[in-house]
């Protein structure tokens, strides 16, 4: 089951059913999906989804945005159960509390975690927004890893796109980095990846490179004085969209980054996947220490007894000037 959210500038579907997730973001007035969608969408439950957590996780996978609680990344023991691959929440029913036309709002309990997790959605002109209010059931403290895990695709972006970042720093994976950098590399974006047009950008590759990536922004500056927002801003030209991702560097202070450009030629993809994805994270992806010293992984966010952690993400989908489908300035 699929639920659709749509005001006059933009379409938002959510699968309830399974994890959440947010599927589909399209702009109206272009008719452009901005998600990434995976081949294993269309996979359908198999005697082969009760392998490993991962192998589950991947098995329906449709690409588009979803949260990762209470673990992101590769499975691990927590308190005497194991937490499967990017956590429990993303695989749950999550049941309708209210629904109306540019607002839902969901609700699902975790069983490998005492957590209860309301998620509202909503649209409001080109602005999606995604409130999730996770609360702790037990009398004890309890941690959890937090992701928001959303991923553009190539009816959005292209190989002249590129990406506004800010962090000061970008550690690259110390075990499977992709492509484009080495091994638990690090440093600022601009030493590390190749400029885009314009300072604090970095281009992106195009569907059809092969490149691949995974890694982790960090050390994000507010946006403001006072502020504890930031953001990244995809920026498409040759489509005329930018796609503005926003969210609190004290709930998130670090954001994974990973990019897969037809690159894989094995299991899962088999270079069927393009997809560029930031993902807002209380932890560093992967185990252990860096050789730069910053900690990988780790417990996460601790909550005391019956405490709330209320998080906002935000999308915001702009005009911009390229030389594609739209001529204009932005706001014109």
């Amino acid at each position: 089951m699929s639920i659709k959210l749509t005001n006059e500038s933009i379409e938002v579907t959510i699968t309830p059913d399974r994890g959440a997730d947010i599927t589909r973001l399209v702009d109206r007035e272009t008719g452009i999906q901005v998600f990434a969608e995976s081949p294993t969408g269309l996979v359908t439950r198999s005697a082969t989804s009760s392998g490993s957590s991962l192998v589950q996780w991947i098995s329906g996978y449709p690409g588009g945005w979803q949260i990762l609680v209470p673990n992101a990344g590769t499975e691990r023991e927590w308190a005497g159960v194991t937490q499967g691959y990017h956590g429990e929440a993303s695989l749950a029913k999550w049941d309708i509390r209210s629904f109306e036309p540019h607002r839902l709002e969901v609700e699902t309990y975790l069983l490998t975690a005492p957590l209860y997790i309301a998620r509202t959605v909503s649209i409001n002109g080109q602005l999606l927004s995604v409130v999730d209010r996770i609360t702790n059931q037990a009398s004890q403290p309890t941690s959890f890893r937090l992701c928001q895990h959303p991923a553009f695709g190539d009816h959005f972006l292209d190989g002249s796109s590129y990406l506004e970042v800010a962090a000061r720093r970008f550690l690259a994976d110390g075990e499977n980095p992709g492509s484009l950098v080495a091994r638990d590399q690090t440093g600022t974006p601009e030493e590390v990846f190749k400029q885009g047009p314009h300072s604090t950008t970095i281009s992106l590759p195009g569907p059809g490179s092969g490149e691949s990536l995974s890694g982790a922004f960090t050390e994000f500056p507010p946006q403001r004085d006072g502020s504890t927002t930031t953001s990244v801003t995809f920026v498409s030209p040759n489509t005329g969209l930018s796609a503005r991702l926003s969210w609190d560097i004290k709930i998130y202070p670090h954001a994974w980054f990973w990019i897969e450009a037809n690159g894989t030629p094995t299991w899962p993809w088999f270079q069927r996947l393009y997809s560029v994805a930031v993902e807002p994270s209380n932890v560093l992806p992967g185990s252990g220490e860096s050789q730069a010293g910053l900690e990988r992984g780790g417990p996460g966010t601790t909550l005391e007894g019956g405490e709330t952690l209320t998080s906002e993400v935000t999308l915001e989908l702009k005009r911009v000037a390229g030389v594609g489908r739209e001529q204009q300035p932005e706001g014109s």
